[in-house]
């Protein structure tokens, strides 16, 4: 990273309160439940873990479970109308 890019990234996290490997973890965190949602491959990986439940990955996999049978609903009720 440029110098000045990570002053400014310093200084917004100061700003924020928030130290920069805080940032950049909710950043990673971000992109990462995006890309499990989206990516049938990160998807596929999510989907076949073991996880504790209330854990992150445990809720996480939950939550694509969830999006992918209202999905599936929505499909089979689209098909049943016409």
């Amino acid at each position: 990273m440029a110098d000045e890019c990570h002053a400014l990234l310093k200084s917004v996290c100061a700003l924020k309160g928030i130290n920069m490997g805080e940032h950049i973890y909710a950043c990673v965190r971000e992109d990462f439940v995006k890309r499990a949602f989206e990516d049938q491959q990160v998807q596929q990986m999510v989907l076949a873990g073991t996880y504790q439940p209330g854990s992150n990955a445990y809720s996480l996999k939950e939550a694509i479970l969830e999006a992918n049978n209202k999905q599936a609903a929505s499909r089979l009720s689209t098909a049943l109308e016409n």
